[in-house]
């Protein structure tokens, strides 16, 4: 008789609803999962299963289709991978709540050698634009994967450079792979598939949730050595990323920002509770974490700018040329410039990161 193939009844378990925890129960206790799904009621409950969890498995046995199933992943492209399985994530087996079964659908991954993970605010600033933009073009060149979540802003940002730079991207979804959220994300979904992957702990066919946004986080963390988080407000789906990093024993860093700016009140207080490492520059990410050789310099993204250029370009800024006359407090730019303090600092805080300007003292600047 044939080894019985198992993986159907992991995602038959899952439409059910069962996660890390009873998983590991079942197993401990029938030694298979095709065990436990032959198991009657009875046994479920003797090995610690939920009273719910196991009225939820009697209802998906009525209607389940193990053929069926395994259709369903052909016909959508995409693959299951368990913890059985020697393809499994070994960065997700580290990890605490770990997810049994994890669909991916895409032509590469979902684990890298080299893999940050980048994160933010769906309100993003264009301070937080080129932020986003700078760094992943930096890590694009290094040959890093970026990992995100394919929400609006930061995260559609960082698949999209990562695409423009030929590095593979992995988008973990709160949904099936097939349900992608947004839907005007659709298209870039499309294109991480061809290059990267989508990854979901979901069976296909799940509809995005609010509450499965916070859980998919910690799989998003698990698949990178290290998060950055770009701009976040407080109470931002990012912190909670940037937490489940800090638990899982990632590095964590920030890319600080205005402190007039409501987008950057997380990441600043991820860096003031010493959660997260400021980082300014794409160098000293990269330095972090090991990327440059000894004497190295961060390679430019593209092969074509250069600072002199880059300065040239922004010899027309107004900030740029009040500083010419010589250092000047952010108070006597506002007056000067006619403009919002946080749209000033959010200015000078992007001609810093291009090493355009420096802080000379207190909340004053001066041609870098």
């Amino acid at each position: 008789m044939g080894e019985v193939n198992e993986l159907p009844y992991w995602l038959a378990l899952r439409r059910a609803g069962l996660g890390t925890t009873s998983f590991a129960l079942l197993i401990a206790k029938f030694g298979s999962i095709a065990e436990a799904w032959n198991a009657p009621a009875g046994d479920l409950k003797a090995a610690g299963i939920d009273e719910p969890y196991v009225r939820s498995v009697a209802r998906v046995k009525a209607a389940f289709d193990a053929d069926e199933e395994l259709g369903k992943l052909e016909r959508a492209g995409a693959r299951a991978l368990t913890w059985r399985d020697a393809d499994y994530p070994q960065r997700l087996r580290e990890i605490p709540q770990s997810p049994p079964v994890l669909v991916v659908r895409g032509n590469a991954g979902p684990e890298f050698p080299q893999a940050v993970a980048v994160v933010g605010t769906r309100s993003v600033t264009p301070y937080g634009r080129q932020a986003t933009e700078t760094f992943c073009a930096a890590l694009a060149e290094l040959g890093v994967a970026i990992i995100s979540g394919l929400a609006r802003g930061v995260d559609a940002i960082a698949h999209r450079v990562a695409l423009e730079h030929g590095t593979p991207t992995v988008a973990v979804l709160a949904g099936g792979v097939d349900q992608v959220y947004p839907r005007e994300n659709a298209g870039l979904a499309e294109r991480i598939a061809e290059h990267g992957c989508l990854v979901s702990e979901y069976p296909l066919g799940t509809p995005a949730r609010r509450d499965f946004f916070p859980r998919r986080n910690r799989i998003l963390s698990g698949l990178a050595r290290a998060v950055l988080v770009v701009e976040a407000g407080e109470g931002s789906g990012a912190l909670h990323t940037a937490n489940w990093a800090f638990e899982q024993g990632r590095d964590v860093f920030a890319v600080p920002g205005s402190i007039f700016s409501l987008q950057s009140a997380g990441t600043n207080q991820l860096i003031r509770e010493n959660t997260a490492k400021l980082v300014a520059r794409p160098e000293q990410l990269a330095e972090e974490l090991n990327l440059l050789q000894t004497g190295a310099q961060l390679p430019l993204p593209g092969g074509t700018a250069s600072p002199a250029a880059g300065a040239a370009a922004a010899s027309d800024d107004p900030i740029l040329q009040l500083l010419a006359a010589g250092p000047l407090h952010i108070d006597e730019l506002v007056r000067a410039l006619g403009r919002p303090a946080a749209e000033v600092s959010g200015a000078l805080a992007l001609l810093e990161i291009d090493g355009l300007v420096r802080q000379a003292g207190p909340m004053t600047y001066a041609i870098a």
